[in-house]
């Protein structure tokens, strides 16, 4: 995983990098739900806009965030980076969809 807007969260490699990001993101909520909300073929690239929020573990507050941007680039059917937006003409920009 690249790219990342999230403060701190850095970037991670390969299969055991995903798992750590998973879980150092998890860590911050007793429940959480991403869900994808639209899908664009770019290609070798899929850009999709993903909602989520949860409960916090500590405040137990329920939150919903801003949608975001992942743009997973692909190789062979499979993602092999993923790279994370806040906003949706940065991630048609990295794919070449926009100018």
């Amino acid at each position: 995983m690249t790219h990342s807007y999230v403060p701190g969260m850095g970037v991670f490699h390969g299969h055991e990098g995903v798992r750590e990001f998973f879980r150092e993101w998890r860590a911050f909520f007793a429940e959480y739900y991403a869900e994808p909300e639209k899908f664009i073929d770019a290609g070798e690239c899929v850009v999709v806009r993903i909602r989520q929020g949860g409960r916090g573990r500590i405040s137990t507050v329920g939150v919903e965030m801003s949608s975001h941007w992942q743009v997973y680039r692909l190789r062979g059917g499979r993602a092999v980076r993923v790279e994370i937006y806040r906003d949706e003409g940065d991630a048609l920009v990295a794919v070449g969809l926009m100018g």
